[in-house]
């Protein structure tokens, strides 16, 4: 019993601190910016692009692009980063060539509203010709440029981004995108997101991580290798409705409070590992269930068959902690594959 006991307490600390487990799955710019009415070498944005992302994240992203990049889905991931930076051949832009990470959020300012920093090589001159020209962009719509805040703001659509530097643009939907050029308009260059989630960002041999903050009062992080709990003063979140709302055809999403994901491209394609947060034990323990759920994995694996990818996911493995949920999955490329599809038609 006790060696069944410690076991189930490692892959709980497996689950929810993830770098374990992820190892055993398969040119500085000298312009200036302005940043609360004074002007900042390039270089301090294109060092700390996690201080651009405005307060009140929902869902924290950090993606290694360029390991990305090199695997099996890497073209799907640059269509998806050609809809939300919207730069075609004549901006002298290719995803694969040009981007090495993007750093992001999602937020409720109005609605569902999104804001990221990505990081590369851009050719500022080719970008603001086009956009003088009006050339068509990949989806057939006119590059638009319009001014913001000392900024240029170039859409297609809701859709758009911000030169920054030759190496940072800000990218997202105009309200994201507007609310992360008022704080530099009107703050210093200071880290606003959770610190628990920088610390995710930063867990080795992760190519990406989601931390979703949803209202938990605490969650678990780690810089020692072992989980621990950080109070938090919010037990509430404007998402919340919208959870509940989905839990009517994914149960584990009711009372979900915290989540975090960490992910490499290993084989057999996407591995992730991490956990779920809910507001008691006892939700903790229904969340577990049902990830586990059979039937509702038989339906969203008929769901995406729909879409033409014709099987479904490997057993999620799962443990319970609390009012914590570690879990573990692989994903092989061709779901990946059909996700990225269905993620770039939500973005349209």
């Amino acid at each position: 019993m006790r060696s069944a006991a410690m076991r189930r307490r490692k892959f709980v600390g497996l689950g929810l601190v993830g770098a374990s487990t992820l190892s055993g799955l398969g040119c500085a710019s000298v312009s200036l910016v302005p940043i609360a009415g004074k002007r900042v070498e390039a270089k301090v944005i294109d060092e700390n692009p996690l201080s651009l992302l405005p307060r009140g994240i929902v869902i924290f992203e950090n993606l290694d692009a360029t390991a990305l990049f090199a695997t099996e889905i890497g073209a799907d991931i640059a269509r998806l980063v050609s809809t939300v930076v919207p730069l075609g051949n004549e901006s002298n832009f290719a995803p694969t060539r040009d981007v090495r990470r993007v750093v992001g959020g999602v937020y409720a300012m109005q609605g569902v509203d999104f804001c990221a920093v990505v990081q590369g090589t851009f050719d500022v001159a080719a970008i603001q010709k086009a956009a003088d020209a009006r050339l068509a962009a990949p989806s057939g719509l006119p590059l638009v440029r319009t001014r913001y805040s000392d900024y240029d703001l170039y859409t297609v659509g809701n859709m758009g981004f911000v030169l920054l530097t030759p190496q940072s643009l800000l990218s997202g939907n105009e309200i994201g995108m507007r609310r992360a050029l008022d704080r530099m308009r009107f703050s210093s260059l200071e880290r606003v997101i959770p610190e628990w989630m920088v610390t995710l960002a930063e867990t080795k041999d992760a190519s990406f991580v989601l931390a979703g903050d949803f209202g938990a009062e605490s969650v678990m992080s780690s810089q020692d290798g072992t989980p621990r709990a950080i109070p938090r003063a919010l037990a509430g979140s404007a998402v919340q409705p919208v959870l509940e709302a989905a839990a009517a055809q994914l149960p584990f999403l009711s009372d979900l409070r915290a989540m975090r994901v960490i992910g490499n491209f290993k084989p057999p394609g996407v591995n992730l590992a991490g956990a779920l947060t809910y507001g008691s034990i006892d939700k903790a323990q229904a969340g577990a269930a049902g990830l586990r759920n059979t039937a509702s994995m038989a339906q969203l694996a008929g769901f995406f068959t729909s879409f033409g990818m014709g099987q479904s996911l490997p057993p999620i493995q799962t443990a319970v902690s609390g009012t914590d949920v570690g879990f573990v999955q692989p994903i092989d490329t061709a779901f990946a594959k059909t996700l990225l599809t269905l993620m770039g038609g939500a973005l349209k």
